[in-house]
């Protein structure tokens, strides 16, 4: 808890469950470099915390990481194409991490979309990269967040 704690010093968004990770990568963004840092760090506090008996759950940090990620992705798109909006980024990075994680490509979508009021105008880049990350993960593991720690019991 020591060292979540100095690296929540550098980071505080860190802390909670990453909502507000998700909440400023929806609306600005941030800068590549914390960006960057976030999308490393939240997974690892995230397994830190519930390695060492803190409570917790999985998705909302899973939903920020991916959130991060996809602003990432963005903010260093825009630097190649000026004006393109990073929180539109950040909404398919946070349904494509969703997706492959839980492996519920449709449930991705769904909750997403509900959670962003963002309507259907992001809805084909959104299953484009659903799909992909779902196909992906599946290949690689197969195993949801939630399966798979039913299988470390």
């Amino acid at each position: 808890m020591l060292a979540l704690g100095l690296i929540g010093i550098q980071y505080p968004q860190l802390f909670g469950n990453g909502n507000d990770i998700a909440h400023s990568a929806f609306l600005s963004g941030g800068g590549l470099a914390l960006l960057a840092a976030l999308f490393v760090l939240k997974p690892l506090v995230t397994s830190m915390c519930l390695w060492t008996g803190g409570s917790g759950g999985l998705f909302t940090p899973t939903l920020s990481t991916g959130a991060a990620l996809g602003a990432f992705l963005g903010e260093a798109w825009s630097l190649a194409w000026p004006g393109s909006p990073v929180g539109s980024f950040a909404m398919v990075g946070a349904a494509a991490m969703i997706g492959a994680s839980m492996q519920a490509p449709l449930t991705a979508l769904a909750l997403v979309l509900e959670l962003t009021h963002s309507g259907f105008q992001m809805m084909v880049p959104m299953m484009a990269a659903v799909v992909t990350a779902t196909a992906l993960a599946r290949h690689l593991d197969g195993y949801s967040i939630y399966s798979a720690r039913l299988e470390a019991l």
